[in-house]
């Protein structure tokens, strides 16, 4: 190959055997190895380190443009945010400024409907079954009749099961007196979370259930003082078909819990037992009567 081209193929011949014979091969030189100091030899001029400098080369500034970007407005950040970064904001500007906390549940709605609760309590519940291993066994051993979830499937689903509770009994806090002045529409919370407690998966072992039994004791005192609160209302106690119904109600509450409910249920009886109709019909017999004497009265 050609010289041209900054490439020698091989290695370097030597001029004086290619000169003296052409036709022989050309004698390969071996590479000249320096010799090394030995201990006793010095080197005689002092070694200097020369530092090349280094140019500088200097960046052109570019221009400018006269538009620049700007940060969102609060409104189009709040807007642009999904639901948990804006739940975990709020938390973080509730830890770094926790004067504002009472300002915050000042602006609360004063009472929330049955739906919301539902709809929040439900998502809780469905992560559970979302986290639970084992997908096609979910729905055969989620009722305490079978044999229930293993040790592992408890694990599993620990931090979710300890939510959705938590989160249950808060909602039921709020929604009694005299946080709100309506015991129908405490009821009517407790039916539906009620009703959603039930649907928590059974574990075989029993200490796994424990804390899913302790929810049932707090729902059942919370049932008691509902109870307690509604039948001092005349137009609830009076009405026979409100008591029969939410006696059904709670009837089959207390079948799906296995008996955890029998103490409501009792308390609720007890109201039952004095509006029996025919002692109904003689009462109103008798303020009848009363009212035609006091106007022959009159």
């Amino acid at each position: 190959m050609s010289q041209s081209m900054g490439f020698n193929w091989g290695f370097k011949p030597s001029s004086d055997a290619c000169t003296s014979n052409a036709s022989s091969a050309c004698k390969i030189t071996k590479p000249r190895v320096k010799r090394r100091f030995g201990t006793e030899e010095t080197v005689s001029a002092p070694v200097t380190s020369y530092i090349k400098p280094v140019r500088t080369i200097a960046r052109r500034r570019t221009a400018v443009s006269g538009i620049q970007g700007q940060p969102l407005p609060l409104s189009r950040a709040l807007e642009l945010m999904d639901r948990n970064l804006l739940e975990s904001t709020l938390l973080e500007l509730v830890k770094l400024h926790p004067e504002i906390q009472s300002t915050f549940m000042a602006l609360q709605p004063p009472s929330r409907t049955v739906d919301q609760y539902v709809a929040v309590l439900r998502a809780k519940l469905n992560h559970i079954f979302q986290n639970l291993p084992y997908s096609k066994l979910r729905g055969s051993l989620s009722n305490e009749e079978n044999e229930g979830l293993n040790d592992y499937a408890f694990v599993r689903v620990k931090s979710s099961v300890m939510e959705f509770l938590n989160c249950l009994v808060d909602c039921l806090l709020e929604s009694i007196p005299p946080q709100t002045q309506s015991a129908l529409h405490s009821l009517k919370v407790l039916d539906a979370a009620t009703e959603l407690l039930s649907q928590v998966p059974h574990f075989s072992t029993a200490s796994n259930n424990y804390y899913k039994n302790v929810c049932y004791e707090q729902v059942g005192e919370i049932w008691c003082t509902v109870i307690r609160q509604v039948t001092q209302d005349i137009t609830f106690t009076t009405s026979t078909t409100g008591i029969v119904d939410w006696l059904q109600i709670l009837q089959k509450h207390n079948e799906n819990s296995h008996g955890r409910l029998q103490k409501p249920l009792q308390l609720l009886e007890t109201f039952q037992e004095p509006l029996d109709p025919s002692q109904t019909q003689s009462t109103l017999s008798q303020d009848q009567h009363s009212s035609n004497v006091w106007s022959n009265l009159v």
